[in-house]
């Protein structure tokens, strides 16, 4: 639930966001964007994962201001993990 984790995230601090594009209430493009309008959250590693793989998808999460992408197709853990520890 996006709206879900964007209120979590304004009540307590976290190391990084790993959301889906593809969640009730608001999408993960939505969150990251809004995610990004907060100064303290600039600097915020997010990641999405998610099984939307086109190139128009990729892109958008990248504008919105997401550091990774990675596609449920292709998903392995250890990438993510790797992400993950590259980015945090």
């Amino acid at each position: 639930d996006g709206l879900d984790g964007l209120n979590k995230l304004s009540s307590r601090t976290f190391d990084a966001v790993v959301a889906d594009v593809q969640m009730p209430n608001m999408d993960g493009f939505t969150m990251t964007g809004k995610i990004r309008q907060d100064p303290r959250n600039q600097d915020l590693p997010i990641i999405i994962v998610t099984s939307l793989a086109s190139d128009e998808d990729k892109r958008r999460g990248v504008e919105v201001g997401a550091n990774a992408y990675i596609t449920k197709g292709a998903f392995d853990q250890k990438v993510l993990l790797d992400t993950l520890r590259r980015l945090v």
